[in-house]
This record gives structure tokens, sequence and C-alpha cells, in this order.
């Protein structure tokens, strides 16, 4: 079955919707019944209710602790998972969030396990000025209960990485996937989620992590080449790379990681291999850094897709100079597959 996909970007569209829906909507309705509501995608008007219902509820909980600084969200587990609920106080150790918004109109996503709405702004507390200001995605079961909230990519990104799918259900079914698998790794490393990690690399991963060294002056030559700093790469399995990242975990207060600039490539010859690449932002209480990051993803099991290749290179050096440029990223090509 052909798709059809909106030529207005989807943040633009839900803007104009928005203000559409704040135009006829008496406000002593919008705030009895809450700030979210579903105005696309969803056709059940019972199931429509309850999702609206979690969502708000989760939305006045978030603002309630936020003004109590509690340390934990008071959320029902007849609206939320367990998974959800864990997940949710994780984040919310790291930094307390807040949904700035006093209207929100958004279009539902049919998954291959419920439902999902995205572009939900929010505000963490312990991110720098300039990324207060992020995105989350919520995920349901059929029954409207939420089973995860994650850190989302920009709306208008989604739907460029949507529409980039080949002719067939099956690779826009594994994008959507993709979308939430690296929406949820991101959110993983948000809340220090070692666990989750370990779950998503496969046992002989392939983990390279690039980091840039000066060369030490031994010859009148080696003076001249001071300030070029090269990149050395260091090669890790899975348990080494996690076992360094749970140092680091418990070494931080806050990490807020981000990504941006997110492409998706299907394998030429086998279908069921992609390539993820990104710019990658990773910034803690302590330290900050900008790089790219490389992932291939495995789909032969298809119910638990894992990360085979990890790579990380770093962009630029401590003195703003470009260590890494673009045709030197890594990529899908980079990697012969044997099977």
């Amino acid at each position: 079955m052909k798709r059809i996909t909106t030529l207005l970007p989807t943040l633009l569209l839900n803007h104009l919707l928005s203000i559409l829906l704040l135009a006829w909507m008496p406000m002593a309705t919008m705030r009895a019944d809450g700030v979210f509501k579903i105005i696309e995608g969803m056709k059940d008007p019972a199931l429509k209710a309850t999702m609206e219902a979690n969502v708000n509820n989760m939305l006045k909980a978030m603002e309630a602790a936020a003004l109590s600084h509690s340390k934990s969200l008071k959320l029902s587990k007849d609206q939320f998972t367990k998974e959800a609920i864990n997940d949710l106080n994780e984040i919310w150790k790291t930094s307390e969030m807040t949904c700035p918004s006093s209207l929100l109109a958004c279009r539902c996503l049919k998954t291959s396990t419920g439902w999902q709405v995205r572009g939900i702004p929010v505000d963490f507390a312990e991110a720098d000025p300039n990324e207060k200001r992020q995105e989350i995605s919520i995920d349901f079961n059929q029954e409207g209960m939420i089973t995860s909230v994650s850190v989302a990519m920009e709306l208008h990104r989604y739907d460029e990485i949507m529409a980039q799918a080949d002719d067939d259900d099956i690779d826009y079914s594994r994008r959507q996937i993709i979308v939430d698998f690296v929406e949820n790794f991101r959110t993983a490393y948000n809340r220090k989620d070692v666990k989750m990690l370990r779950s998503v690399f496969g046992e002989k991963a392939l983990i390279i992590t690039g980091r840039v060294v000066s060369e030490k002056p031994n010859t009148d030559i080696s003076k001249i080449r001071l300030n070029n700093d090269r990149v050395i790469y260091t090669r890790q399995t899975k348990e080494e790379y996690l076992a360094k990242l749970e140092r680091v975990f418990k070494a931080i207060k806050y990490i807020n990681v981000t990504f941006k600039d997110i492409e998706v490539v299907r394998h030429p010859k086998y279908d069921d291999i992609y390539g993820v690449t990104l710019k990658q932002f990773w910034h803690t209480n302590t330290y900050s850094d900008e790089g790219y990051l490389f992932l291939l993803i495995d789909f032969r099991d298809k119910d638990h897709p894992q990360i085979q290749v990890r790579t990380w290179q770093p962009y630029k050096d401590k003195h703003g100079n470009i260590v890494t440029d673009e045709d030197e990223v890594f990529h899908l090509g980079s990697f012969r597959i044997t099977r």
C-alpha cells in the first residue's frame, strides 16, 4: 500500500492545527481537560480520551514534582507500565523537566506495538541554557497506557527519515523502529541506564572510539607540526566499553546527550542491515564534547534489533580545529559484512 507523506513539515502542521484548535475550543474546556489534545490519527473516542488523560496527568505530575522539588514523580500504575514509571523517574533523577506549553495539539502515529505521539516540548532544569528546550515522544500500548517516554529528535527530521523509506512497508516499519531505537538509546545515556545499553549491543559488537592527541616535539620538523592534532582510535569489546561507561556515570551528576543531523541508510545487499550516522553532543557537569556517531543496526532478529558496530569520532580539537572531515566519517561502506 502506497503511503502519502504530507508536504508541510509536521512541526508547522501541528502549529497550524493548534491555532485552529485554540480558536474554537472554549478556554474553560481546555483548563478542565488539560493542555494535551490528540487532533489527528486516532478515531476511537474512548481510547483517545484515555491517552489524553494519561498524558495530561503525566504533565501535571511533572509540574507538581518540580514545584515541590520532589526526587520522584507520582505516577499511577493504572496509567503507566512499571517500566515507564521507572524510566521517567531515572530521567527525573538527572534533571527535572516541565512542559512550557499551555496547549498541545498533536497527531497520533500507529506503531507495531500500539500508538505514539511526538513533538511535546519540555524544559530540562539542569541543562545548559541553549539546551533546556527539548522534545519528548510518548508510546502507548493498545489500551492507551503509557509504556515509554523518550527524548526525541525534531519532528521535521523524523518526517524526513520516514519520507526516504523505500516503497515497501518493511522498510517503513523498520525506520519507525530505528527512530524509536535511536531515541531510546540516547535516553538511556541521559538516565544512566547501563542495563538498557547492555541489551542493545551485540555480544561481539565492534566499538571504536577516537580521541585527539597532540604530537610531542622530538625534532625540528615535529616542532613545526606541534599544533597539528591527530586522532587515534581505540577498539573495545562490549564489556570494556560498558564498564568504562558505568564508571563515568557514577562520577557525574548530570548528563545530557543530544543527537542531530540523523541519517538512516539501508544496506544495498543485506536489507536487514541499516547504518545510522549522526552528530552527537555530550554534556555533563564536568565535561563536554561533540563528534560523529555511527551505528550499524542488525535486524536479523526483527523483535530485538542490535548494534553490531558503534564508532565515535571527534569533530573538533580543544582549539576549535576540525579534526574529522565529513568524508572521513565512518559509514556502512566502511565495514565488510560476511555471512
